[in-house]
């Protein structure tokens, strides 16, 4: 009889810490949240999505067997950084996933944002860009992030913007680096990307400015490198 006690205590106790290693890596293990316009979901020169940076690093995570949850929902061609805000103030019911946007949010281990390059270029081809219209994107990216590290204790990840056809390499320069003054007001991390563009292997169609899936190949690297 003794020997059925202690066969059954020690299958109990394997149970038992196999439980607890499976919950301690479950609990370690990423949520992958991204928001931002065409450039984060992808956006290619045939007006379809590809593979973005985010994807990839989907795909890192997941051949480590780190990954928990992937979420991309908000990441749309010409999804504004005002439009984002108002989705966090009024807590946007995503009705995909059956889940609101605070809780994307708060369950998140890593975020990355990248708006701008499509608004502003959008912008660029009727208006120039004035002083006001910098601001008021600059304003509102600042909001964003006061209302995110409210939420989650997330490491967040900023996608800088990148010189194209309409936008002008002195605009971009005085963006981010008012940009990367927020970021770090905020202790989260500024990815500059500017220099990608002068690497033509890195776009499918000099008539568009999206990248290929080699430029954001090379974003997810950048990302990966400073975590």
């Amino acid at each position: 009889m003794k020997r059925k006690y202690k066969l059954l205590i020690i299958i109990l106790s394997s149970v038992f810490i196999a439980y607890f290693i499976y919950i301690f890596n479950l609990d370690n293990k990423i949520y992958l949240s991204s928001f931002g316009d065409g450039v984060s979901s992808g956006q290619t020169s045939y007006n379809i999505d590809g593979i973005s940076y985010n994807d990839y690093l989907k795909e890192y995570y997941q051949s480590k067997n780190m990954l928990k949850e992937y979420n991309k929902e908000y990441t749309k061609t010409n999804y504004k950084i005002k439009e984002f805000l108002n989705d966090i103030k009024e807590n946007h019911y995503d009705k995909f996933n059956d889940i609101y946007i605070e809780q994307i949010i708060h369950k998140s281990n890593i975020i990355t944002l990248c708006f701008g390059e499509d608004e502003l270029t959008k912008l660029s081809m009727t208006n120039d860009i004035n002083e006001e219209i910098i601001k008021e994107f600059l304003k509102n990216y600042d909001k964003v992030l006061k209302e995110l590290n409210a939420l989650t204790e997330a490491k967040i990840f900023v996608i800088g913007l990148y010189e194209n056809t309409y936008l002008s390499k002195s605009n971009l320069i005085i963006i981010n680096s008012e940009l990367a003054n927020i970021v770090n007001k905020y202790q989260n991390v500024f990815i500059n990307i500017s220099d990608l563009m002068l690497n033509k292997e890195y776009f499918l169609n000099k008539n568009s400015y999206y990248f290929s899936y080699l430029g954001h190949e090379t974003i997810s690297e950048i990302i990966l490198h400073s975590i």
